[in-house]
C-alpha cells in the first residue's frame, strides 16, 4: 500500500500536536501513514523513508520567519523524485507559529516549497497552524486553549483540500515579507550563541532528558572532572527551539544570553490542552487579541 510520510520538526511540543492531529485524521480517512520527528539523529533515515513513500507532509515550527535550519538541511539532502507516468509525488507544507499569517510569516514556506519542487514534488497545499506562542511573550491562557480547541477543525479543512489536490487559501506573499524572511536567516548565528551559553543549575539530576530531546543534537551529558556527576554541555548547533529550557523536568536550564526570548513563566502546553467547558466567546477573544500584532491569530480564530 502506498504510504504518506509525515515529517515534523518540533522543539517545545506544539508542532508535535499538529502532526499528531494530521496523522490521526488521515488514518481515520483510510490513508496509510508513517509519522516521524525530524532531528539530527533521524534525518538520514527520514531521507530514505521519503524516497520510499508516495506522498510527503512536512510540518515545522517557524523560526525567525523561516523553517528551522535542520529542515532546510534535510530538504537539500532529499533524493530527486522522478515523475511516474507523468505524475509527480505530491506534498503539503504546514508551518506552525504563534502569530499566524501576518507580515513576514507569509513567506516562511517559500524556501521549503522551492526545495520540494526542486526535488520533484508537487506542493498542492500550504497551511499555517497557529499554536500558543513560546517566544518572548505568552499567548493569553484562554486564547491558547481556543487555539488547541480549533486545531481539529483546521486540520480537517486542510486535509480536505490536500486529498482533493486543491490549494488551501493563504495570504499572498509580498516583497517586504520575503525581505524580512531573508533577514531572519541571520538568527542562525544568534541561535548558536544562545545554545552555547545555556546555564545549568544545581537542580540538574543528570536525567539526560535535554540530551535525548534536543532536535539539533546540541546537548550531551559529560562527566565532571572534579565531581562524580555528569552535566549537560552545549555545542554550537542549537536551533533556538527553546525545548530544553521549557521541557527540563527539573527546570535546571536557563538562558545565559538572549534572555528576552524565553517566557519567564514557562510554556505550559499540557495545561493548554486540558478540556474546558467555559471557553471565551468570540467577542471576548477579540477583546484579548486587540492590536495589530494579534491580527494573524484573530484571522485564524475568525473573531
Amino acid at each position: 500500500m502506498e504510504k504518506t510520510l509525515i515529517t515534523y520538526y518540533t522543539g517545545s511540543g506544539s508542532t508535535g500536536l499538529v502532526a499528531q492531529e494530521v496523522r490521526d485524521q488521515l488514518i481515520a480517512r483510510g490513508v496509510s501513514v508513517e509519522m516521524h520527528r525530524l532531528t539530527k539523529a533521524t534525518k538520514e533515515d527520514l531521507r530514505r523513508k521519503a524516497e520510499a513513500c508516495q506522498d510527503l507532509i512536512l510540518i515545522y515550527a517557524v523560526h525567525a520567519f523561516n523553517a528551522p535550519s535542520l529542515v532546510y538541511e534535510w530538504l537539500s539532502a532529499l533524493v530527486e523524485q522522478p515523475a511516474v507516468a507523468g505524475l509527480r509525488k505530491k506534498a503539503m507544507i504546514i508551518s506552525v507559529s504563534g502569530g499566524g499569517e501576518m507580515l513576514s510569516n507569509t513567506a516562511c514556506r517559500i524556501t521549503a516549497k522551492r526545495w520540494l519542487v526542486k526535488k520533484g514534488y508537487c506542493v498542492v497545499t500550504e497551511a499555517m497552524a497557529v499554536m500558543p506562542n513560546n517566544w518572548m511573550s505568552p499567548t493569553p491562557f484562554e486564547v491558547s486553549k481556543a487555539l488547541i480547541q480549533i486545531l481539529p477543525q483546521k486540520v480537517n479543512q486542510w486535509l480536505g483540500a490536500y486529498l482533493q489536490n486543491q490549494p488551501n487559501l493563504v495570504l499572498p506573499t509580498k516583497l517586504v515579507d520575503r525581505l524580512v524572511t531573508m533577514l531572519g536567516r541571520l538568527e542562525v548565528k544568534g541561535a548558536a550563541q544562545f545554545g552555547k551559553r545555556i546555564q545549568v543549575s544545581e537542580a540538574c539530576n543528570e536525567c539526560g532528558w535535554c540530551e535525548s530531546h534536543c532536535p539539533a543534537s546540541n546537548i550531551r551529558l559529560v562527566k565532571s572532572k572534579v565531581a562524580d556527576a555528569s552535566r549537560p554541555e552545549f555545542g554550537k548547533t542549537c536551533d533556538f527551539c527553546l525545548g530544553c529550557i521549557y521541557g527540563c523536568p527539573q527546570k535546571a536550564l536557563t538562558p545565559g544570553k538572549f534572555k528576552f526570548a524565553v517566557i519567564p513563566t514557562g510554556y505550559p502546553l499540557a495545561a493548554y490542552q486540558q478540556n474546558s467547558e467555559n471557553l471565551l466567546t468570540d467577542a471576548e477573544l477579540k477583546t484579548l487579541l486587540n492590536g495589530r500584532s494579534w491580527s494573524g491569530v484573530r484571522r485564524y480564530l475568525e473573531v
